[in-house]
């Protein structure tokens, strides 16, 4: 989806400024571009509708302000998606103009840069790469219902050309909706990362494209070399650093035909990076919480988790004990029944009756509690992937 600040980020714009508040101006969304060259004598600019950006110099209404006030109030009864004035003549947006701007919620920017038919072409031409991009889209969709092989050989050199020996992935999601134009920062990640391409003994390939709210970049590589995948990932990483307003993650580098883990590395990744707030995490360095992100993606795994935890819960909720939080601190402290006891405020005793409890609830009461204690570790990994390794504590 194009929206207001992807048009208003095109070169076409030098400056631009909202002429009244408006909320959420930049979230609008923009199928198509037009130009008001006219008054609103014909139709009353019946020809115009939503997600239009409307683009004028209002130059039929030079030296008559009132002429430029009612058309631009039509055409904000018209729901466009946004009006851009250019600063060809003294903007002639008046207080009225602004007031109902602000109440339905249609904003109306002054911009100085180029005239309409630049705008239009550049905006026309980013609508267009968009809808390019939803088709990317699916096809990144298809690469991942693939499970190796020569599929995912295809697949990738269907998507980006890609025909190398290994792949790696990188996947970036914007710091906030707020970010600016998601084109703007695709064209700056497709920017920083395709310096790469300049070790053409090693990199065969940079591609770039959306992925729902993920800005995905794809580098092939022709060799398998150990350091020269090493060097090439530390460069990678050292270059997304210089990315602002991204939180961008990296995936192993891989065998292409596992070219579908790579895409779900860097995806895993990039969501640690936000949850994290770091600018780069490389799926290398997520260690405990790779397998924490792994799990949580095994629909199999996902369903052994959500039958152990709801009979736990729905125990707890039928007689007022705490075995979810009984289970979940002894994994923390590796089965330290005294550390629980302590942290939870009950005799170990009690930590020890939840314990049989709880093995009794899954049909494990012949289960040693050191084995069953592992059990539950895999019950909660998939949310204890924030955990210090070092310093297991509840």
């Amino acid at each position: 989806m194009i929206t207001v600040d992807d048009i208003l980020a095109l070169p076409a714009f030098e400056t631009v400024e909202l002429a009244a508040p408006c909320p959420g101006a930049g979230e609008r969304e923009v199928s198509n571009v037009g130009i008001l060259d006219c008054p609103p004598d014909y139709n009353n600019y019946n020809v115009y509708g939503p997600r239009e950006l409307i683009v004028t110099n209002l130059g039929f209404a030079y030296a008559n302000p009132l002429l430029a006030e009612q058309s631009l109030l039509a055409m904000i009864k018209r729901n466009v998606a946004a009006i851009a004035v250019k600063t060809v003549y003294q903007a002639p947006v008046s207080e009225v103009v602004r007031t109902a701007s602000t109440e339905a919620g249609v904003p109306v920017f002054i911009y100085d840069g180029a005239y309409h038919e630049r705008v239009a072409y550049e905006s026309l031409d980013l609508i267009q790469r968009d809808r390019a991009a939803a088709d990317k889209s699916r096809a990144v969709d298809g690469l991942l219902a693939l499970r190796g092989g020569a599929a995912v050989r295809s697949a990738l050199y269907e998507l980006t050309g890609a025909t190398g020996a290994t792949l790696l992935c990188v996947a970036c999601r914007p710091v906030s909706r707020d970010a600016g134009s998601f084109y703007a920062l695709m064209n700056v990640v497709d920017g920083t990362l395709s310096v790469v391409r300049d070790d053409r003994r090693l990199v065969e390939t940079v591609s770039t494209c959306r992925y729902g709210d993920v800005i995905l970049t794809f580098i092939s590589c022709v060799s398998s070399d150990e350091e020269k995948r090493q060097a090439l990932e530390e460069r990678c990483s050292k270059l997304l650093t210089t990315v602002h307003s991204l939180h961008c993650g990296m995936s192993d580098t891989l065998w292409i035909d596992n070219g579908d883990v790579a895409v779900r590395q860097a995806l895993a990744a990039a969501d640690a990076a936000l949850e994290s707030g770091v600018p780069v995490q490389r799926w290398c360095d997520m260690r405990f919480a790779a397998a924490s992100q792994a799990v949580r993606a095994d629909r199999l795994y996902q369903s052994m988790v959500d039958d152990c935890k709801g009979k736990l819960s729905a125990y707890d909720e039928e007689h007022g004990t705490n075995l979810v939080e009984t289970g979940r601190a002894l994994v923390r402290t590796q089965g330290d029944v005294r550390e629980v006891a302590e942290h939870l405020f009950q005799h170990p005793n009690t930590i020890r009756y939840r314990l049989r409890k709880a093995k009794a609830l899954m049909a494990m009461e012949g289960m040693s509690d050191r084995l069953f204690i592992s059990y539950l570790g895999l019950v909660f990994l998939p949310e204890l992937g924030d955990l210090d390794e070092e310093a297991p504590s509840c």
